[in-house]
């Protein structure tokens, strides 16, 4: 069934003015009557439906054109788009959690750190503080003592991550989990699970007067940062 100009716009929910604009640039065909008028079948409707959906999801025309003309499929474009996507949406959770800490801590002079750090940064932060404090300790246990920020931290992880930059930049701190490691392994030996009331109670003894508050703090920010429960609020 032939269409005329209005019709088709009507029936694909587009003003004419688009459609001529689509049709000027080559999206559309249509045939012309002896009088001029531009005349589309059924097809330049479903296509018109189609041009109008990918515009809505941000497709700019050449990559459209390339789908209509079966040059790209359209599996593939959404496919390519909805991986940018994600990435934007990364981006955007990252600037709103920056934005909403420092929306709440306008005093905040070390913020930098969250935008100026690169992932290889965070990485090579953690592993010198582990490689210096934990030394050969158990790989498992070394897992359990990583934070790994998120690409799309929220606000809570972005605190935590600051806050674990400033700890770990304390060589107070460093000493005291040397002396905790040191004694544990002391304590412990090759059986740390082993069932023996009085070695557990040396060792959260040890934990007491090593670690200290600061490093069940390092334990709480760890939980945060990878988005686990907060190791205080398990008794609860």
């Amino acid at each position: 069934m032939d269409h005329s100009i209005g019709a088709v716009a009507r029936l694909a929910g587009v003003s004419v003015k688009t459609v001529r604009h689509y049709s000027d640039l080559g999206l559309l065909t249509s045939r012309r009557t002896a009088a001029g008028h531009r005349r589309y079948d059924d097809a330049a409707v479903g296509r018109l439906r189609l041009i109008r959906t990918l515009r809505a999801l941000d497709l700019d025309l050449p990559t459209i054109h390339a789908v209509l003309r079966e040059e790209r499929s359209l599996a593939e474009v959404a496919a390519a788009h909805a991986e940018a996507l994600a990435i934007q949406l990364r981006t955007l959770q990252r600037q709103h959690a920056l934005l909403t800490v420092l929306a709440r801590h306008p005093e905040l002079e070390d913020l930098h750190i969250m935008t100026e750090q690169s992932e290889q940064e965070r990485r090579a932060l953690i592993a010198d503080f582990l490689d210096t404090t934990l030394g050969g300790t158990d790989p498992a246990i070394r897992q359990n003592l990583t934070p790994v920020l998120a690409d799309d931290p929220d606000p809570a992880q972005v605190e935590a991550w600051l806050e674990l930059t400033e700890l770990l930049s304390s060589e107070t701190f460093r000493t005291s989990v040397r002396r905790l490691v040191t004694g544990y392994h002391a304590l412990a030996g090759d059986d740390p699970l082993r069932a023996d009331p009085e070695l557990r109670g040396r060792l959260i003894e040890l934990r007491r007067t090593e670690g200290g508050p600061r490093w069940q703090r390092y334990l709480e920010l760890v939980a945060v940062v990878n988005g686990w429960i907060i190791p205080s609020q398990l008794a609860g």
